[in-house]
């Protein structure tokens, strides 16, 4: 990631003419699906179970706090600047068999959360005295966002529809929902989140839904 990513966002910091930034920061997987107790496949010295717990916590956390660090870093004279981490209904509530997804989903946020609330620090826009609801408003410079998009008919949902260790209810669920198609269309949620951004009237290090009024 690090050689991938990291000279891109140097080549682009360098040019030194950068007025908007945002971040989008996506990538995820729902796998290993399956009890907790499941998890370390084969007991909990098994190389399997580890592999794949790595593998998912890499993806799913490690990957979105170093690439949020470096773009924060990368672009900091930006003189408007949004983080927007994709999060999930599974980062506030409990879903069985999914816990190594919510588990992320959840770390993802607060690290968000904790960025909001340190880049409000660092440029004087936190004020002990003042309520939260008057903190980080549309004229703040930066601001992170933690949307969750809702069940979205993406090969995530097909990956769910289709296992053998999802939880009874939730395997229901989204078969069911797969077949009568009744998923959030990506468009509609991709739209939601533009009009998000666009009225930028939401406080920095919020949890927005695709459900949310």
């Amino acid at each position: 990631l690090p050689s991938a990513v990291g000279p891109i966002l140097d080549r682009l910091a360098a040019d030194g003419s950068c007025g908007s930034c945002t971040l989008m920061s996506n990538a995820g997987s729902v796998e290993p699906i399956g009890t907790a107790s499941s998890i370390s496949v084969g007991g909990s010295s098994s190389p399997a179970g580890m592999k794949a717990l790595r593998s998912s916590i890499d993806l799913n956390v490690t990957s979105s706090i170093w690439i949020t660090s470096q773009f924060v870093s990368a672009f900091s004279g930006c003189n408007f600047m949004r983080v927007v981490n994709i999060s999930s209904l599974c980062a506030v509530d409990p879903f069985a068999t999914m816990s190594v997804y919510c588990a992320g989903k959840a770390a993802r946020d607060m690290f968000h959360q904790v960025v909001a609330k340190e880049m409000a620090k660092d440029s004087g826009e936190e004020d002990g005295d003042a309520s939260r609801t008057n903190q980080h408003q549309s004229s703040t410079a930066f601001k992170t966002l933690n949307y969750a998009p809702g069940p979205c008919d993406t090969g995530m949902t097909d990956t769910l529809a289709e296992s053998k260790k999802l939880d009874e209810d939730l395997h229901t669920y989204f078969a069911t929902s797969k077949l009568k198609e009744t998923l959030v269309r990506p468009e509609d949620t991709a739209a939601k989140l533009v009009g998000l951004l666009v009225e930028d009237e939401y406080i920095s290090g919020d949890h927005i839904d695709f459900y949310d009024p």
